[in-house]
């Protein structure tokens, strides 16, 4: 079983790198000097010319990069994320100085100040000249650098939309002024916001993992319906690299929960209970969402459509069927569904002759190789048989009962 996992994740990460990694060199007038760094450029990148892509922008070009990256195709190719262009700064040589801070106040040293200008002011700008970048963007950092990444939350119009900060090594006072930011002003702010940490109390020191503990029960007491926070304490960690290894996916599952199709437990909380309209609602609202966040002009996944058809079909006598079918229609013009729906709809009213109708539209769209023509005929000849049955009743002559007759005679 290990030696299966080891072979998995090496094909994961071998073949993330088929995909294309490049490095440029941005001349940095705050670093006073050029300074290089890697971009991976996701599959198809080239060939689709309308596309955005969300940005990862990682503190580092080494491991945490290759996690990044290896974990970015992972999700894409699940459909569980957009695909991202992902970067990673070189600092190999310049690490504790990029992210370094004044000790007796914790706040950034003025190479720090640098550093963090040349990400907010030329980085960001070079990557939305140069690439085809949506406005969503997230910043990675591990340990020091992790400290360093929560003081891009001070902005009063945040820069990045997801902050990962894996095994952090808070400094002193991070707390005091992490609070100073006045983090409920988010609510204010029509976007969405993730911020993400890790630790293992087995991994790192007493004082670094409460502190750790406390800036986590700090950011979580927000009620705020745009700002998702998630602290984990994995506690059977087994290493420092294993955690940070986890740290990533379990980060990209919560940032990009509202991108994934709808799930099980979505279904449960979310959905089950609504009317049909409601729901019809909710469906389009997400894709909206979608758009909207990370910049994604997705269509409507048919397993998304499935996933609230019982409750069209159930609820309310089917009275919004004809709604879904339209909006399917208009999402999928090419297929049967919509017209399905439509037709569904108006055999529940019983005008089985615009049953036929659309029932007919939605079979001439199947491709008779489809194994479910036969069964779809079905449907026609139904409503063919009902709409038979319905034309005898009306067209059957008023038979008289026995003292009707009586009564007459009577009269007469």
């Amino acid at each position: 079983m290990k030696l299966l996992s080891f072979l998995l994740l090496f094909f994961i990460f071998s073949n993330s790198f088929s995909q294309k990694i490049i490095t440029k060199s941005i001349n940095s007038k705050e670093l006073k000097k050029e300074r290089s760094i890697k971009i991976y450029l996701p599959k198809n990148y080239e060939k689709d010319l309308t596309t955005s892509y969300p940005v990862t922008i990682v503190l580092g070009d080494g491991y945490l990069f290759d996690l990044c990256v290896g974990n970015a195709k992972l999700f894409a190719n699940a459909d569980k994320a957009p695909r991202q262009i992902v970067v990673g700064i070189d600092m190999k040589s310049t690490f504790s100085k990029d992210i370094s801070i004044v000790s007796t106040t914790n706040l950034l040293s003025t190479s720090g100040i640098h550093f963090y200008n040349f990400i907010k002011h030329e980085l960001t700008s070079f990557l939305e000249v140069n690439f085809k970048t949506s406005p969503f963007m997230t910043i990675v950092g591990e340990g020091k650098g992790a400290n360093f990444v929560t003081h891009f939350l001070k902005e009063p119009q945040p820069i990045f939309n997801a902050y990962i900060c894996a095994t952090p090594e808070f400094a002193g006072f991070s707390s005091e002024i992490i609070k100073s930011y006045t983090l409920k002003r988010l609510e204010n702010i029509d976007n969405t916001y993730f911020i993400y940490g890790s630790n293992c109390e087995k991994q790192t020191t007493r004082e670094l993992f409460e502190r750790f503990s406390e800036i986590g029960t700090y950011l979580s007491s927000f009620d705020s319906k745009n700002l998702h926070v998630s602290f984990d304490k994995f506690e059977n960690s087994p290493s420092f690299l294993s955690t940070i290894a986890e740290t990533i996916p379990r980060a990209m599952t919560d940032i990009f929960s509202i991108y994934s199709k709808i799930s099980k437990s979505e279904f449960e909380e979310h959905i089950k209970d609504l009317d049909p309209l409601e729901a019809i609602k909710y469906l389009e609202q997400k894709y909206l969402d979608i758009q909207f966040l990370y910049g994604s002009n997705l269509n409507v996944r048919l397993e998304d459509i499935y996933a609230i058809e019982g409750i069209v079909i159930d609820k309310k006598d089917g009275d919004y069927l004809r709604v879904l079918g339209d909006f399917v229609a208009i999402k999928y013009p090419e297929l049967h569904l919509g017209d399905f729906y439509v037709g569904k709809y108006y055999e529940l009213g019983k005008d089985y002759e615009k049953a036929d109708f659309y029932y007919k539209a939605a079979y001439g769209k199947m491709n008779l190789s489809d194994p479910n023509t036969n069964d779809f005929y079905e449907n026609i000849k139904r409503v063919n048989d009902l709409m038979k049955k319905q034309k005898e009743e009306k067209e059957a002559p008023i038979e008289k009962n026995e003292d009707e007759d009586e009564d007459e005679q009577n009269d007469n």
